[in-house]
């Protein structure tokens, strides 16, 4: 395979990925509503930060043995690191976050763009070092994930 078919290859995909996130854009509501929580709190934050290391160390295994494009969905490892990140005390940036998606920077960054847009991330800039963007999930994200995590913990 020549140079030139790598590079169509990879415009090709740049373009889909990016139609794909106009499409959620367009079919989001304007909103994103947290789940509500149900009396049964179900497992311990520990046991679903727990759970969501799990999935993330699966996910990485999964690409050990079979082609990494057949699982590609780096805002779903993003939102699995920062909920897994909001218990520890060092803040988790862009580069780091990045890291965590095991995509190209290019659509990592779109896809922090787009969590940013459904209110499932915050951003914020370090005061000290302005060329550095803290990420962390947002109080949405955060009830999202965590009810995702009951909900698959009681199946």
């Amino acid at each position: 395979m020549n140079n030139d078919t790598v590079v169509g290859l990879m415009k090709e995909l740049t373009a889909t990925l990016s139609a794909v996130a106009g499409e959620f854009d367009k079919r989001i509501a304007a909103v994103v509503e947290p789940v509500e929580e149900t009396d049964d709190e179900g497992p311990s934050s520990g046991a679903l930060i727990a759970r969501a290391n799990a999935l993330l160390a699966e996910r990485r295994l999964r690409r050990q043995h079979l082609p990494a494009e057949l699982f590609h969905e780096p805002a779903w490892d993003m939102l699995l690191a920062l909920f897994v990140a909001a218990d520890d005390p060092q803040p988790m940036n862009i580069k780091a976050l990045v890291a965590m998606a095991d995509a190209p920077v290019t659509t990592s960054q779109r896809w922090i763009e787009h969590l940013y847009k459904l209110r499932l991330i915050d951003r914020v800039i370090d005061p000290a070092d302005r060329r550095r963007v803290e990420i962390s999930l947002s109080a949405i994200g955060q009830d999202s994930v965590t009810s995702y995590l009951r909900a698959v913990a009681k199946m």
